[in-house]
C-alpha cells in the first residue's frame, strides 16, 4: 500500500520494479527518503509537478480565460500556451535544483523560450524550447517567479485590464494559507453613475466602490494585496501607465507593511509572510499528497511539518521528504 502511495504521489502511476521489490522485501520504510529522492530525479515526476502546480495555483483559470485581442493583439493562442508551459518549466526547475521555496516568489532567473521573450519583451532568447534565463535588478518588473508570469495574470484578470480583487484572493488563498470568505449577498456592483467612472482604472473603480459602509470592512482585507500588481497589465506585461496616467502599486497591507508593486511583494513574502508562505505550499503539498482536504485536525502535523522543513533549509525537496514521512501518510 505505501509503495502505491508514494508512486501515485510522485509519479501519477503504479510503482516501478524497483520500488515494488523494497516493498516486497519489507524493505520500504526503512528506505523511504532514499527511495523518495530517487523518484524525484526520474523524469516521470514532472507528471506531479504538472498535475500539483495546476491545482494549487489554479490553472484552470488562465486556460478559461478569454482575452480582448483588440485590446491585447499580441496574445495569441501560441503565447497562452506558452504561458502554461513556463509555470510548469519553473515548478520542474525548482524541484529538480532542490531550490529553497522561497524562490517561487523571488528567482534569479525565469523559464522562458523565444516566443514568450519575445511577448515579454526580454531579449536574447531563441528557439522553441524553454530555458533558465537569467534576470537582473535592473528590469523593474523582474520577470521571475510566479507573480510575474502570465498565467497568474491572464487567469487573474477581466480580459481586458489587471483584476486587484481576483489577484489578491489568489494571493491570500494560496500562498498566505487566508482564503477570503465568500463576498455577502446583495453586494452591489460597481457604479457608473459616479463621476469620471469611464476614465478611472478598475484599481479605481474599487475604491470607489469600496467605500461604500456595506463593502469597507471586507475590503479593507484584500485589496492592499492586490493593489501591488497594478503595473502588471492583464496580459503580464508591465504596464507603468494606463489610460495616460502614471499607475500607482504602491499599498499598506493589513499588517501595516508599507509595499510598492511586485518588488515590494516578493520582499515581503520572503521576509515578514516567510513562514506563512512555507506553511501554506505544505498544506496544499499535504492535500494533494493525501487526496484529501486539511482540516482543523490536521494544524499540529501541519505545524510540525513546517518545523521539518525549517530544518531542511526551507527548501522544496524537503516539503516532499517531510510529507512522505508524516504520520497521515504513513499510515493512510
Amino acid at each position: 500500500m505505501l509503495a502505491n502511495r508514494l508512486s501515485y504521489f510522485l509519479w501519477n502511476g503504479p510503482p516501478d520494479a524497483e520500488l515494488r521489490l523494497v516493498a516486497d522485501e519489507g524493505r520500504l520504510r526503512e528506505e523511504l527518503l532514499a527511495q523518495t529522492e530517487r523518484m524525484l530525479e526520474d523524469p516521470r515526476t514532472s507528471r506531479f509537478l504538472r498535475r500539483f502546480a495546476y491545482e494549487w495555483l489554479r490553472m484552470d483559470r488562465h486556460e478559461g480565460m478569454t482575452i480582448n485581442v483588440d485590446k491585447h493583439p499580441d496574445y495569441t493562442r501560441f503565447v497562452k500556451r506558452d504561458m502554461q508551459e513556463e509555470t510548469y518549466a519553473f515548478f520542474g526547475a525548482v524541484f529538480a535544483d532542490d531550490l529553497p521555496i522561497s524562490t517561487f516568489v523571488d528567482a534569479d532567473f525565469a523559464m522562458l523560450n523565444q516566443n514568450l521573450a519575445e511577448f515579454y519583451g526580454v531579449p536574447g532568447v531563441y528557439g522553441a524550447h524553454f530555458r533558465k534565463v537569467p534576470i537582473g535588478e535592473d528590469r523593474p518588473e523582474r520577470r521571475c517567479g510566479l507573480l510575474s508570469q502570465g498565467s497568474f495574470h491572464v487567469g487573474h484578470s477581466d480580459g481586458n485590464e489587471p483584476h486587484p480583487i481576483k489577484r489578491a484572493v489568489w494571493l491570500k488563498a494560496r500562498l498566505l494559507g487566508d482564503e477570503p470568505p465568500p463576498p455577502p449577498p446583495n453586494v452591489p456592483d460597481l457604479d457608473p453613475s459616479t463621476p469620471g467612472f469611464a476614465k478611472m482604472t478598475l484599481k479605481q473603480r474599487i475604491e470607489s466602490h469600496r467605500d461604500k459602509d456595506s463593502c469597507r470592512d471586507c475590503h479593507a482585507g484584500i485589496d492592499p494585496y492586490g493593489f501591488v500588481f497594478e503595473r502588471m497589465s492583464a496580459v503580464g506585461r508591465f504596464e507603468p501607465k494606463r489610460k495616460g496616467k502614471d499607475i500607482d502599486a504602491t499599498s499598506t497591507l493589513p499588517d501595516g507593511a508599507e509595499v510598492d508593486g511586485l518588488p515590494g511583494i516578493r520582499r515581503y513574502l520572503v521576509s515578514d509572510a516567510k513562514d506563512a508562505f512555507a506553511r501554506s505550499l505544505l498544506e496544499h503539498l499535504f492535500a494533494y499528497a493525501l487526496g484529501r482536504e486539511t482540516g482543523f485536525a490536521d494544524e499540529a502535523e501541519l505545524d510540525e511539518l513546517l518545523e521539518q522543513v525549517k530544518a531542511g533549509g526551507y527548501r522544496a525537496r524537503a516539503a516532499v521528504r517531510s510529507i512522505v514521512s508524516s504520520p497521515s501518510f504513513l499510515s493512510k
